[in-house]
């Protein structure tokens, strides 16, 4: 498997299935860099905050 950062700079607007890099700014530089991370961090990243609110959920005594 090979991550985005090893593609050249024109390579990544060219295949299909991917987000536009420069036209689809939003304006909030948190949501710029979510969006500019591989879909394999941000799924490893939401699977970090599910497992970590429960923990925070079962010590608080909620779950």
């Amino acid at each position: 498997m090979v991550s985005d950062a090893a593609d050249g700079p024109g390579d990544r607007a060219d295949r299909t299935g991917d987000r536009p890099d420069a036209a689809a700014r939003t304006g909030s530089p948190l949501v710029d860099r979510w969006l500019a991370l591989d879909r394999g961090w941000q799924a490893l990243v939401l699977g970090l905050a599910v497992v970590a609110a429960h923990v925070a959920g079962q010590v608080a005594g909620v779950f």
